[in-house]
């Protein structure tokens, strides 16, 4: 799989650039209408078919949501193919979106899909598409990929998810091209970039106007929870000498610790974890020890299944091997570890808690840790996603009697890319709410991107990567962002030569920016493809700024600089890293040449 980030602001205009020749319609004739839309009763909503002027489509599909759901595909609009594919086929989707949130705050929000129609649900793409800011324009989405696998008519479909916010959304036009082997990739790719120039673009920082202070860059370390027996990999190694790492997370093997009841092992993948503890202690790192995996014994179920639920009656053995595992770290390993957590406990992986079950696991577990000397606190969460975290997350912060026993508000970002603002912007108002910080414990845009052949070294990957902490950082307020993973799994190096991938290098410049002790400031464009944020600090007087451009190239006027600044500009393209040095204006404007699909860092001095 191989998303891409193209799109196009329609214009409607004669002579607009045409798309290559030679392609085969996948889709029914009339694909927005071949099929109904799926799921209108679960979010109370309404999908009616309306004639368009003005546009390349006659007639566009416009669905009405009075309330989104925490599930973006409760409503969607799912239509299979109509043509045979071959697996490595390069395909285009493309349609036309508008709209806005019935508050009128947000443009409308889809997610694209193409995907096998059954079980697994291989997925070839996923592609977010948001309307334009002014609601009454279209913007033309263009998504190049690659087909996944091979399929017959009717076994894989094009999805567009709605349910991502209450939301009024018109879409027109949908089309999936098969060009087979007549284009590669990457020239389907060149060519909707260049349709989606984003031309001349303003962009302004504003000092006075300060959020959340981040606390650096951080990853997980999580081999050993897959059965490695070393203190750390290749590529763990290479990042700890060449990346700033302010946090780290790793895997608690509980069933390798405690596989029979009364029995604690301080061997193989536990002592390489509490190995690595101690290593994070002596670096000074915030720490957290998460649970994915549990004995037999203890919860039952299938070795790495999803969704097991452990009993009430077991929550004493649990809590008393996670207890014993912090206090051997305390006393043997010299490392106090700061928090602890079940990973994505909401969807179950592996262990499954619903809100009110955490909340009692961690009003046993409080006491507990306090009767051991232990001062480790529970995150609050680390859900799978964000969309999830505010129904999980608040019925545990409005008790009361676990509130001592809580640390900071935490999630993962794999639908950085694809979720609504809203559900993003409902965990920083959590964390104001609570006055608890907000971390983001698994960082990265695409929760299935291993079933991808090699996808690591691509610019695509460096690229969404950048999208995604750009904007989970600026609307949830995370004080940071944990990378999965720091080691050999959606590795950010080549375990084979130890070469950096391109995502190593963006995350290396990001650094720049997301520093800790860095404040976020205010930053805005007026442009609907650049990504704009902006820190000041550490120190008096620094500051820095991330640009991502996931569109066509154009110019950047940076605003709002001091005077006469001295500004170093880091280029990241697929092509490899640019450094040059420019002086903003007399009136602090800095004028900037951003190339299409490029990471751009700008810092003073």
């Amino acid at each position: 799989m191989l998303t891409t980030l193209a799109c196009i602001v329609a214009a409607f205009a004669p002579g607009q650039a045409k798309l290559p020749a030679g392609a085969t319609e996948v889709l029914p004739k009339d694909a927005l209408f071949s099929v109904p839309v799926g799921g209108l009763e679960r979010t109370e909503a309404r999908a009616e078919t309306v004639a368009s002027t003005g546009t390349p489509f006659s007639k566009l599909l416009r669905v009405t949501l009075p309330k989104g759901n925490a599930e973006t595909n409760a409503t969607q609009l799912t239509v299979p193919i109509a043509q045979p594919i071959q697996a490595g086929d390069v395909l285009l989707a493309s349609f036309w979106v508008r709209g806005a949130s019935l508050d009128g705050k947000l443009p409308a929000a889809t997610e694209f899909m193409f995907e096998r129609s059954t079980a697994p649900w291989t997925k070839s793409v996923t592609r977010s598409a948001a309307g334009a800011r002014v609601t009454t324009r279209w913007r033309h989405i263009l998504v190049p990929f690659r087909s996944a696998e091979t399929y017959a008519p009717g076994e894989a479909m094009a999805s567009i998810r709605l349910a991502l916010q209450p939301q009024k959304v018109e879409l027109g036009g949908l089309s999936v091209l098969n060009y087979r082997n007549t284009q590669t990739l990457d020239r389907l790719v060149e060519t909707s970039t260049e349709l989606n120039r984003i031309g001349d673009v303003r962009a302004t920082l504003s000092f006075g106007q300060t959020a959340q202070t981040v606390r650096g860059l951080g990853g997980n370390f999580c081999q050993p929870r897959y059965g490695q027996t070393t203190t750390l990999d290749s590529v763990g190694e290479y990042v700890m000498q060449n990346l700033k790492v302010s946090h780290a997370r790793i895997g608690l093997p509980l069933e390798k610790w405690n596989p029979e009841p009364g029995v604690f092992k301080d061997d193989a993948q536990s002592a390489a974890s509490l190995r690595a503890l101690q290593e994070f202690s002596r670096r000074k790192l915030p720490t957290i020890v998460s649970v994915w995996e549990g004995p037999e014994w203890m919860v039952g179920g299938a070795k790495e299944q999803s969704g097991k639920v452990l009993p009430r009656e077991k929550y004493k053995d649990c809590i008393d091997a996670i207890a014993r595992y912090l206090v051997l770290a305390r006393d043997k390993y010299d490392t106090e570890v700061d928090y602890v957590s079940f990973n994505e406990p909401d969807l179950g992986i592996n262990f499954k808690f619903s809100s009110a079950e955490m909340g009692a696991f961690i009003r046993q577990a409080g006491p507990e840790f306090e009767r051991w000397g232990l001062e480790t606190k529970f995150l609050v969460g680390d859900t799978a996603n964000g969309t999830n975290f505010f129904a999980y997350a608040e019925p545990l912060l409005k008790d009361a009697q676990i509130a001592p026993y809580l640390g900071p508000l935490a999630f993962h970002s794999w639908d950085a890319l694809s979720a609504s603002e809203t559900a993003y912007r409902a965990i920083a108002e959590l964390g104001k709410r609570y006055n608890r910080p907000v971390w983001c414990t698994e960082a990265g845009h695409d929760a299935q991107l291993w079933q991808t052949k090699d996808p690591w070294g691509t610019w695509e990957n460096a690229l969404r990567l950048a999208l995604a902490y750009e904007r989970t950082v600026r609307l949830t307020g995370s004080e940071t962002m944990m990378y999965w993973t720091y080691e050999d799994n959606y590795t950010l190096v080549n375990s084979k030569n130890q070469k950096p991938y391109a995502a190593f290098n963006v995350i290396q410049q990001m650094e720049r920016v997301f520093a800790n002790g860095a404040k976020i400031i205010g930053a805005s464009t007026d442009s609907e493809e650049l990504k704009v944020i902006a820190s000041q600090g550490p120190g008096a007087g620094r500051w820095s700024a991330l640009l991502v451009n996931p569109a066509g190239p154009g110019t950047v006027s940076l605003r709002g600089l001091p005077a006469s600044a001295r500004v170093s500009i880091r280029t990241l393209t697929a092509a490899g890293t640019k450094i040059l040095t420019l002086r903003s204006d007399p009136k602090g404007v800095l004028k900037i040449t951003v190339p299409g699909r490029s990471v751009i860092v700008a810092t003073n001095g």
